[in-house]
């Protein structure tokens, strides 16, 4: 399984991601330079192998440059709006999963004076779930005694058990 594609995936079925990761697409091939009134809400994606020794082989590290206009009064709110769409995207589960996202780091909005934009960058941790899910281990308890002694016809009268966790 191709962790990378699956991520991507999950992000471009939002509608508003999708468009962003189109208008930086587009940005790329030369025909949203700025001075072609290029759309100034953009995401961008870089990947890095996650090589901190507690994760599962495989897995992967995602960062997200999310830009908007750096004009608008509410750029502020936009990058919220964005972060909170990746969030949802990325977290969605479904009856299979076959990877795990959790946010590491997110940056505070800064100017990026290349596009003339308001950024920040979230760091994602993308792990891949396991083929076969670990067992839980049987719990060893201790004697439990559950019934009293006989009562005066020989028959067992309930008791009070005592659990042990010994």
């Amino acid at each position: 399984m191709e962790l990378r594609s699956v991520a991507v995936n999950l992000i471009v079925r939002d509608a508003t991601l999708r468009t962003l990761l189109a208008n930086y697409a587009r940005r790329l091939e030369g025909e949203g330079a700025p001075e072609n009134g290029a759309e100034p809400q953009f995401i961008s994606l870089s990947w890095a192998v996650d090589d901190r020794a507690r994760t599962r082989a495989g897995s992967e590290v995602l960062i997200v440059d999310v830009h908007v206009s750096r004009d608008d009064p509410c750029s502020p709110a936009q990058l919220d709006a964005v972060l909170q769409r990746l969030r949802a995207a990325l977290t969605r589960t479904g009856p299979n999963p076959c990877l795990t996202a959790r946010c590491l780091t997110t940056s505070g909005a800064g100017a990026d004076s290349r596009f003339g934009t308001l950024t920040t960058s979230s760091t994602w941790a993308i792990d891949p779930v396991p083929a076969e899910p670990e067992r839980a281990h049987p719990i060893d308890l201790g004697p439990w005694r559950v019934w009293g002694g006989p009562d005066a016809p020989g028959l067992l009268v309930p008791g009070v058990g005592v659990l042990s966790m010994n």
